[in-house]
């Protein structure tokens, strides 16, 4: 992305954030409003990182028993996205395959859900998007696929057995979970966070790497150093996430609910080059261990 875009994309997320993001118990400016800049300058894990590994299993789930020559159509439930990403995964997945479908989004916040609609309206999608906790949300349609990424983790353990129970609710018969999710190391806290080491190498590495895209661009560059930092400070001093330190753990959270898997594999990604070292922390592109996952539901 060029410095001007990201600059003039960034202003736009941190307005939708201040008009559009929860406040209160729940406040997501800081995410929302900081998360496309970091998103450019690739110091944050996105749903992106997976997207050959989405698109398989999406595909996977489904065409299952699909009888050759027969024209698919599909309804598919987004629950979580920090951004239009899901959306776009889903249509160009479906489009090439020549899957006919019909997309709808949840989340408690309406900031991606701006995004989202801005991304349907461009491309013709056809969305229904609805502001709700997905642990409250209810709907008369049932779906053939949910599609999420990294979601679980902003679940405790208390209430990740009712975000998969409630995904079963909202499945059609033979409908599938599609997900990928991170396991951390067994050792980890309950509540992972920025220690103050990898906060400070977050903030010096995002910094680095805005200095490099303005020497490139010279005098086109467009975006201020102290926005920058800023954006970095604020996203590393508040997230958190949930751990999930094993596979049994993950996987009881979709038995007990009553999903089959279909597929249950887990592998890792390569660790990043962060330039003066690697970047760590709990929402960085790292090496880390994630389970890719088609959970079905058996009636």
């Amino acid at each position: 992305m060029a410095p001007d875009d990201m600059a003039i994309r960034y202003s736009t997320a941190r307005e939708l954030a201040e008009r559009h993001c929860n406040r209160g118990q729940f406040d997501c400016r800081w995410y929302h409003g900081n998360w496309y800049l970091l998103k450019s300058l690739d110091i944050v894990s996105t749903a992106a990182v997976h997207g050959h590994d989405l698109s398989r299993l999406l595909l996977a789930a489904l065409t299952a028993g699909q009888q050759p020559g027969s024209t698919a159509q599909a309804h598919i439930l987004i629950t979580g996205s920090t951004d239009e990403t899901m959306v776009r995964l889903a249509h160009e997945t479906c489009r090439q395959a020549g899957i006919d479908i019909q997309l709808s989004a949840v989340d408690i916040c309406a900031t991606p859900l701006r995004f989202m609609e801005s991304y349907a309206d461009s491309t013709g999608v056809s969305l229904n998007t609805y502001r709700s906790n997905i642990l409250e949300f209810s709907s008369d349609q049932r779906f053939d696929a949910i599609l999420t990424h990294a979601f679980m983790g902003y679940f405790d353990t208390g209430e990740r057995g009712k975000l998969v129970r409630k995904w079963r609710s909202l499945l059609k018969a033979h409908g599938s979970v599609v997900t990928i999710q991170r396991v951390r190391p067994a050792d980890s806290p309950e509540l992972v966070r920025f220690t103050p080491d990898q906060r400070q190498r977050f903030i010096d590495t995002a910094t680095k790497r805005a200095a490099n895209v303005i020497a490139k661009a010279g005098n086109n560059a467009q975006y201020d150093m102290a926005m920058v930092k800023e954006a970095a400070t604020r996203f590393a001093e508040n997230f958190r996430a949930h751990s999930i330190r094993s596979h049994s753990e993950l996987e009881a959270a979709f038995t007990g609910a009553g999903l089959v898997f279909e597929i249950l594999e887990y592998g890792r990604i390569s660790e990043i080059d962060a330039g003066a070292g690697r970047v760590t922390g709990p929402s960085v592109p790292s090496d880390a261990e994630f389970a890719f996952i088609i959970a079905r539901n058996p009636q």
